[in-house]
């Protein structure tokens, strides 16, 4: 995907740990730092990017394996806690000492992994449309709504996922897409760019592969808690949620009790809203993200 299609970003890459990271970059100032989700890429910011490089440094990355990044040879070099580390290296790369990180997807895992793994480098976190490990695993275990909801990380993680996703150029991606009138014919074809490089489909996967989310399958059990080895799970940093409620992979119910893991919560539910809310509602999603930025800014004078 051409950098040129958002204006006065360059594109530059990094080498973290093995691997090569690609980003885009624009503006000056405190550092906000863009994670998208799946099957996404950095374009996923671009209404962000426009907006927050008025008066920030602002990078979006291209995750491992996906669109530019390289993709690992090992397994165990893919998903959220390596996802964070890396995060945590550009950051270093980038001359800075500490970030905003704004995630969706599996840039929200990212972005609690983030927080609590690297918390000294974490000014303020954004989460948009994921959940915390803690309540994601709970709704995983317990919840109808959500069991049935996730049985598309179990086709995800099946070892002919890419295989399928690939098929009739890409044609189960084409059509999640096709159902939201949001997506532009240039989203469509900036993603299928991506998608159709060599590898990019299996480096994507490898994601759920490594993690193994999902319901519970014959003698696999519901896994949510992606962070497991961290205790307690407590974010100890101001965060903002943003979610829609008419999300069909993550039910509303992964939300409740949220306090109780994030002390200092900001949560902003936007009626109807899809899983997408970066595509479907810009404008909101912005003015939600200003809102809380400035209120740090206020508070720091």
């Amino acid at each position: 995907m051409p950098c040129k299609l958002v204006a006065a970003l360059r594109c530059q890459f990094v080498d973290v740990d093995g691997a090569r990271l690609h980003y885009v970059i624009a503006g000056s100032g405190p550092l906000v730092l863009f994670v998208h989700g799946f099957p996404q890429h950095w374009y996923a910011f671009r209404h962000q990017l426009t907006e927050f490089a008025k008066d920030h440094t602002v990078v979006a990355v291209d995750l491992r394996g996906v669109n530019l990044s390289s993709r690992p040879e090992n397994l165990r070099d893919n998903g959220v806690w390596v996802a964070a580390d890396d995060m945590k290296c550009l950051v270093q790369h980038l001359g800075f000492r500490s970030c905003i990180l704004v995630g969706h997807d599996w840039g929200a895992a990212v972005g609690y992994s983030f927080a609590l793994h690297h918390r000294e480098m974490l000014d303020r976190l954004v989460i948009m449309s994921g959940s915390h490990p803690a309540t994601f695993d709970r709704e995983l275990h317990h919840n109808e709504k959500q069991i049935r909801g996730g049985k598309h990380w179990l086709r995800l993680r099946r070892p002919d996922s890419a295989e399928k996703l690939a098929a009739n150029d890409f044609e189960a991606l084409r059509r999640t897409f096709a159902e939201h009138s949001f997506f532009s014919g240039e989203d469509l074809e900036t993603y299928l760019a991506a998608w159709r490089q060599p590898g990019a489909i299996e480096g994507m996967v490898a994601w759920y592969h490594a993690e193994g989310w999902g319901p519970a399958e014959g003698l696999s059990p519901a896994h949510g808690n992606y962070i497991h080895e961290v205790s307690p799970q407590t974010i100890a940093v101001p965060t903002l949620v943003i979610y829609g409620d008419n999300d069909k992979f993550l039910v509303n119910e992964n939300y409740d009790g949220l306090d109780k893991y994030v002390p200092d919560l900001t949560i902003h539910r936007i009626e109807g809203g899809s899983h997408w809310i970066l595509d479907e509602h810009p404008t909101l999603v912005n003015t939600y993200i200003r809102e809380f930025v400035d209120r740090a800014r206020q508070k720091s004078r």
